[in-house]
């Protein structure tokens, strides 16, 4: 029997499609959701507004273009004093990547623009008082599609170009720092291969800007199916004592803006020690949970989340596995405020992700999985009965 999950993935994406931040698809999407959750009986179903980012690529553009102007005049300068610039302006794109990955502040925040967007928060309430809370949480957005997601090859070869790029940045800043303070005009040549380096990283985020976006069925639509199918459960079996909330944001792939605001504006609604549950990846390949997080730094999961994962799994034999994340996801900006959250999603065996369809305008009902979706709803319903089991 098909998974309900894969019903509603079909119609959210014949209904809306493709989902870019901060895009009326994106409202749309919630709208839809909002109705479907209704009528399953959920409570004080409402749309949160914020002001949301609605590019990923351009934080990282203004990193790469202002390393690569500094190598440029550090190149091309006459003076010592060519050097300092081209080392500021490297320290500039360093700071910028490694704010821009950990959701903090840097001197381009201000430059990227902003538009009105909005999470959907819903509520099912239990039968009794509760006693614990957990949050569903799925991001409704959707990601470009640029040609370093195309291929296993093109993947690794933008991870190695990046990491290139930022030890690019890092090394400018020291370099170009030491000649402009020893006065060593030799060290001009070496700006030549951090400038080369730099403005290709920056032309592929020029290029990634320029590309549409996918529809978004495994990510993440499959995700949003997966906790609406949740929802029609608790209208047939509703929980005793357990308070399940359901968070759909947006801009989680722009820097997970929607669970940023959130967390800023409703957390305290919600019990400071509720189980999040981000539900991301889950339609192609096995089931996973995420011990560590991130872009750069990995920050572990939660104890406390891992816990109630590795409960439910004990209660519901799952082929599952524990894994580092790659990227990051909704998860981060709860774990960096103390918050309990875990990451659950899905990864071919190959572990290749772009079989998965990351980032592809392939990435389209037709290629999901229906046994990963029923895995990920199973383990789900899990994870609720675990959550509400008397002590």
């Amino acid at each position: 029997m098909e998974p309900r999950s894969l019903t509603h993935i079909r119609h959210l994406i014949s209904t809306v499609g493709a989902r870019a931040s901060c895009s009326p698809a994106v409202r749309h999407a919630a709208l839809e959701c909002a109705r479907l959750l209704e009528a399953c009986g959920a409570v004080k179903t409402r749309l949160q507004s914020f002001r949301g980012v609605p590019e990923t690529y351009l934080p990282f553009l203004w990193a790469f273009g202002a390393a690569a102007l500094g190598s440029l005049l550090a190149l091309l300068g006459a003076s010592s004093g060519f050097f300092a610039v081209g080392a500021v302006l490297n320290a500039l794109g360093v700071w910028a990547m490694l704010a821009e990955s950990e959701f903090r502040p840097h001197w381009a925040t201000p430059l990227l623009p902003r538009r009105e967007t909005v999470n959907l928060i819903a509520r099912f309430d239990p039968l009794e008082r509760p006693r614990r809370s957990v949050v569903l949480c799925a991001h409704l957005d959707t990601h470009r599609t640029p040609v370093f997601y195309s291929t296993g090859a093109w993947l690794k070869a933008f991870g190695a170009l990046v990491t290139g790029c930022f030890l690019s940045m890092a090394l400018g800043t020291l370099a170009l720092g030491l000649a402009a303070f020893a006065g060593w005009e030799w060290m001009r040549g070496l700006a030549l291969p951090l400038f080369l380096v730099q403005s290709f990283a920056a032309g592929m985020m020029v290029h990634a800007l320029r590309t549409p976006h996918t529809p978004g069925a495994n990510d993440n639509a499959s995700g949003i199916g997966v906790i609406l199918s949740m929802a029609e459960r608790l209208m047939n079996q509703p929980l005793r004592q357990t308070c399940v909330w359901v968070l759909l944001t947006d801009c989680e792939e722009t820097g997970a803006w929607g669970m940023r605001a959130f967390l800023n504006r409703h957390a305290e609604e919600v019990d400071k020690n509720a189980l999040y549950v981000i539900l991301d990846q889950v339609g192609a390949g096995e089931l996973r949970i995420l011990t560590r997080d991130g872009l750069i730094f990995k920050h572990p999961t939660h104890p406390e989340a891992l816990k109630w994962a590795r409960k439910a799994l004990r209660a519901q034999p799952l082929a599952c596995q524990e894994i580092v994340g790659t990227a990051y996801t909704d998860a981060l900006p709860a774990t960096l405020q103390g918050r309990i959250a875990l990451t659950v999603c899905a990864i071919p065996p190959s572990g290749e992700t772009t079989s998965a369809r990351w980032h592809q305008m392939s990435d389209v009902p037709e290629a999901l999985e229906p046994q990963a979706l029923s895995d990920a709803e199973t383990f789900t319903w899990a994870i609720l009965q675990e959550l509400d089991r008397p002590e």
